[in-house]
């Protein structure tokens, strides 16, 4: 059997359909397809033993023509998979272009016909109690497997890297402990607003001087890590800026400890295995807790929260408390959350 399975949009997501895959894979004669649209997302399945073929195709860059070029060229599948959270037209679309016989994924409790999910013709209700890599599980079913067990997310890095992220990491810190942060996220659709703030990671630092913190980031995080490591007291700041994302998942692995908020780079944390202490404020973490992984999760109870729901909508705080979820999260909470972990 062929299988296709359709790009999704974040490193995060991406990472929580490796544990389905991986079920799939070995339940299931198959060969599978698993195309990127970003960079991104095609580095962090690169070397996955159960993807047969890994194909990067940028359909933003290209255009409506080129992309369409791409699709028919495809081989025939006989089944397409849309992996949880797919609530978007263009996802839909691509899926029944690919002429898929069976064409697996989701229909949503919200925008569901707008987004045109009927264009799926196996496709079971979200449940909202679940976790991603739960949502993904359930899709085998449609396929003939069924199971309660689920391997862990991961990442396949191979010894050279491995070994050259040990390097690094001994040749920027000698203290015993060594702890990553990520002070983003995504500014995609508003997903800015699920940033703890800068001024209270600096205090967190500043308030272990015996550990050294590994920050990562990118541009779009430039100005927070350059703030903390400006106003850091004890020279345990070590700053990686802009570093491809295997050259960072190797860096992460010879970690103790990671701290982030709900990002891409926490789930990275997660599938390698690293104790993680994970910031939640509008987000669900039953859906997107780190997985499999010793961690504690960080956020305030309040009537509103969690309130992100996946849809093309941009994030809004509809109670009007200024994400008082995110905002209201103290320092020595996120400090005692590590502490337990170490």
């Amino acid at each position: 059997m062929k299988i296709l399975t359709l790009p999704l949009y974040g490193i995060g997501d991406t990472l929580m359909t490796t544990p389905a895959i991986e079920v799939l894979k070995k339940n299931l004669d198959c060969r599978i397809v698993n195309i990127c649209m970003f960079k991104g997302t095609y580095e962090v399945l690169k070397n996955n033993p159960y993807i047969d073929e890994l194909i990067y195709f940028p359909f933003f860059e290209r255009g409506i023509l080129k992309s369409l070029k791409f699709i028919f060229s495809l081989e025939k599948f006989d089944c397409s998979i849309n992996f949880y959270p797919s609530n978007r037209k263009q996802y839909n679309i691509l899926s029944l272009l690919t002429g898929a016989k069976y064409r697996i994924g989701h229909r949503y409790f919200k925008r569901d016909f707008m987004e045109l999910n009927f264009l799926k013709n196996q496709t079971l209700k979200e449940d909202m109690t679940l976790h991603n890599v739960e949502e993904n599980l359930r899709l085998l079913e449609f396929l003939g497997i069924k199971t309660d067990k689920s391997p862990e997310m991961r990442i396949y890095l191979d010894e050279k890297e491995i070994k050259q992220g040990e390097q690094l990491v001994k040749a920027l810190s000698k203290k015993a402990v060594k702890i990553g942060i990520h002070t983003g996220t995504s500014r995609f659709k508003g997903h800015k607003q699920r940033r703890w703030s800068e001024e209270k990671f600096l205090e967190l630092i500043n308030s272990l001087p015996d550990i050294d913190f590994f920050i990562f980031g990118t541009e779009e995080e430039k100005q927070e890590n350059e703030f903390i490591f400006n106003n850091a007291k004890y020279s345990n700041v070590i700053i990686i800026q802009n570093k491809p994302i295997r050259e960072v998942a190797s860096i992460i692995t010879h970690l103790n400890a990671f701290i982030s908020n709900d990002s891409g780079l926490m789930h990275i944390a997660s599938a390698l295995g690293i104790p993680t202490v994970a910031i939640f404020g509008p987000t669900n973490p039953a859906w997107v807790r780190p997985w499999k992984v010793k961690h504690r999760v960080v956020r305030i109870e309040l009537s509103c929260s969690p309130c992100f729901y996946y849809s093309p909508e941009p994030l809004k705080c509809h109670s009007g408390l200024d994400f008082k979820c995110l905002k209201d999260i103290d320092v020595s909470t996120v400090k005692n959350a590590l502490e337990s972990l170490l």
